[in-house]
């Protein structure tokens, strides 16, 4: 979900939040508590301060501990299927706090001025600036590794996973919030090609950047859709808000993100501004004056563009999916394929963008704040939200209701359900979904007509082409997020621009170049690299 309209609108948040909280509180005054001692000994009731029990569940007797959850989601109110069962296990009573994402997001900032904020805040309102700022900075989200290590096995476990505890660990040290990871794709956007359409002109599925241009070709001279019309044929197009024309500089030898970087070895690179850059937009300006590309890739939205696609008219389309534009059933195999990563002339080991290891690391989802008494025991309700079967229910729906138990398998089955129990088990009434929980990478519910894995297939084949290294996470400080977010902002806009103009022909790339070069200059291309670099210690 992507990750560069993400970033992007996270730099917004963070610089709309840093004006708010420049107006100041009382809270503003506040410095860090220091280290907090955390006691492990045991009383002869088998509890910790006279309250949690170590292990096993409850973790406090009922009615004897409850704490408060601050955050956003697009439900209307506080009641979730999954949070009275945890209730049950724990013997705890969390008050979810939740308002809509704008909503939310001016409470949050409020609050933290003023002092009143819950026992927990978590969901995308909260930033790694907020986390330097609150954590690091003034001690108002607590640093959390002890409570993981004396009381949390399960989060240990995930802090364990290779990479993990490296995102999620602040430049001070100290780790401020609930790991929160994710199966992700390696690849997340790729070009696929339609099958039927190669089938019905006996095609092959090209391996070079000149095979693909003899196909493209054909798919437009041809009626490659069968309909009767040979001129209704749109050979190539692209998701219009995730055209991502960077990774298609990897068919030349330096695949790039909208920003303008990529990873050369384990080193950060700026690459917009290489000659696989420049090689990749003149083939693609070759494409559009041949009319081989969807003449409204820099106009259509994506609405628009889906409602096409539907009808059975491109070839190649760039998008996450192809069931983004032709939807496929389980059991049926899509009539698309990833089309390869092309070599091209000038180079015979062509590389992809990549996007994950396969797992997506979210730093900065729930923090546990000074207001809370007794944060062990808000640990260990997290920790027993780890478990399998709780965290599987957040997605799934209930056990025994929707998600069923086969031996050592999970299943799910709503046939039995009224219309009123689907709405009531549906995934937005689970639990707070903005919310850390953790399934791991390789669970699967077992499907009866399984859904063909699309995405794992792209991986497959994808795999050996791939960037070594994805682009790390990186800390910055309120100052520095909104300095790089004006300088990304100008040069991303501007990169996005030019590389439009080229291949449209609105302008020409020969003669631009040198100009282009002196332009990303003078937006201070040499200042983003290095505040990038610094961000990760580069």
């Amino acid at each position: 979900m992507k990750n560069k309209k993400l970033i992007t609108v996270m730099l917004i948040i963070v610089l709309s939040f840093t004006i708010i909280s420049s107006g100041c509180g009382n809270k503003a005054s506040k410095t860090s508590k220091g280290k907090q001692e955390i006691s492990t000994t045991v009383d002869e009731n088998g509890k910790i301060n006279g309250l949690m029990y170590k292990e096993g569940l409850p973790i406090v007797d009922p009615s004897d501990y409850s704490f408060s959850i601050f955050t956003d989601g697009t439900k209307t109110t506080d009641d979730f299927y999954l949070m009275p069962k945890l209730e049950e296990q724990t013997g705890i009573n969390v008050d979810v706090q939740l308002f809509p994402y704008e909503v939310a997001k001016e409470k949050y900032s409020l609050s933290l001025n003023s002092g009143d904020y819950a026992d927990c805040i978590g969901g995308w309102i909260l930033s790694a600036t907020d986390i330097l700022k609150f954590g690091v900075e003034m001690g108002t989200f607590l640093p959390l590794e002890e409570y993981f290590e004396k009381f949390a096995p399960n989060i240990q476990e995930v802090l364990e996973l290779e990479g993990v505890s490296d995102i999620m660990t602040a430049p001070d040290g100290h780790i401020y919030s609930i790991p929160y990871v994710l199966s992700a794709p390696k690849v997340d956007f790729n070009p696929y090609i339609n099958t039927r359409w190669l089938d019905n002109l006996g095609l092959k599925v090209p391996t070079t950047t000149e095979e693909l241009k003899d196909v493209l070709r054909a798919f437009k001279e041809k009626d490659a859709n069968g309909n009767g019309d040979p001129n209704d044929e749109i050979p190539f197009s692209f998701d219009p808000v995730n055209k991502n024309l960077g990774y298609y500089a990897g068919w030349f030898g330096m695949p790039v993100n909208d920003y303008g970087f990529t990873m050369v070895g384990e080193k950060l690179t700026f690459g917009a501004n290489s000659e696989p850059y420049k090689n990749m937009v003149k083939y693609m300006r070759d494409l559009f004056n041949e009319e081989l590309l969807d003449p409204e890739m820099f106009t259509i939205d994506q609405a628009q563009w889906k409602a096409k696609g539907s009808t059975d008219i491109y070839g190649v389309a760039m998008m996450y999916g192809s069931g983004d534009i032709m939807p496929f059933e389980a059991g049926e195999i899509p009539e698309w394929v990833p089309l390869p990563v092309l070599s091209s002339e000038f180079t015979d080991e062509p590389l992809w963008f990549r996007d994950s290891y396969g797992t997506s690391v979210l730093k900065n989802q729930a923090v546990i704040t000074d207001n809370a008494e007794n944060p062990e025991v808000i640990v260990r309700w997290w920790d027993n939200m780890f478990q399998l079967e709780n965290s599987i229910q957040t997605n799934g729906g209930p056990l025994d209701i929707v998600v069923f138990k086969d031996g050592d398998n999970y299943y799910t089955d709503n046939s039995k359900l009224t219309e009123e129990e689907k709405d009531k088990y549906s995934w937005v009434n689970l639990y707070p979904q903005s919310l850390p929980r953790y399934i791991p990478t390789d669970f699967k519910f077992i499907e009866k007509v399984p859904m063909f894995q699309e995405k794992d297939h792209v991986d497959e084949l994808y795999e050996p082409y791939l960037m070594e290294h994805t682009i790390p996470q990186y800390w910055a400080t309120a100052e520095e997020s909104a300095k790089l977010s004006d300088i990304q902002t100008a040069i991303a806009d501007y990169i996005r621009e030019k590389t439009a103009q080229w291949i449209a022909g609105q302008a020409d790339i020969e003669t631009d170049w040198d100009n282009y070069l002196n332009q990303l200059d003078k937006l201070k291309l040499n200042d983003y690299i290095e505040m990038r670099k610094k961000a990760i210690n580069q």
